[in-house]
């Protein structure tokens, strides 16, 4: 499977420079070189109860950033199945976090031929997220991985506005 992923990192929408790449349960990330994982993990605020304990992370030194990121990833990826009560089966998502702006519009301009207006948006057609190191937040990803969510669990896709009605629902109860 790990064959796959490095497969996948180099031909996808042909990605010039070194990527990285660690899995998850959930979650496949690939991210740029340049891409400072330590602050992907401070971005990601998982402090409330019942959801994430950080405490958990302290006691385990030998946690590297990435081992702590993927958890992380998992959680959210978690909770938002779980309020939007939707478990498709044998999922795992694709995570492209681009140290800029221009990376990340330069993607998005090679996959739809026009020009970004998005901090971040999800591909049903690849199953990937793509996001910014200063983009990434709880939400975003919480929104992003609804989309994913929703996408693997109807046998027909609801419409593009109700799924997005259900993205923005999962995204403003994460922290409920």
């Amino acid at each position: 499977m790990l064959c796959l992923i490095f497969a996948f990192a180099d031909s996808a929408y042909s990605q010039e420079e070194e990527w990285n790449v660690f899995s998850s349960r959930f979650c496949s990330i690939f991210y740029e070189e340049g891409v400072s994982l330590k602050m992907v993990n401070r971005r990601i605020n998982l402090r409330f109860s019942d959801f994430y304990s950080p405490r958990r992370y302290r006691e385990k030194v030998d946690f590297s950033t990435e081992n702590i990121v993927g958890e992380k990833f998992d959680a959210i990826f978690a909770k938002v199945e779980d309020i939007l009560d939707m478990y498709p089966s044998r999922i795992h998502v694709s995570i492209n976090i681009y140290k800029d702006k221009d990376g990340l519009d330069m993607a998005y301009e090679e996959i739809f031929n026009e020009p970004n207006t998005a901090s971040s948006f999800y591909i049903y057609k690849t199953n990937t997220i793509y996001t910014t190191e200063r983009a990434v937040t709880e939400g975003i990803l919480a929104h992003e991985m609804a989309h994913c969510i929703i996408d693997h669990y109807f046998v027909i896709l609801p419409p593009r506005k109700v799924q997005e009605m259900l993205a923005v629902y999962a995204d403003v109860h994460l922290k409920d």
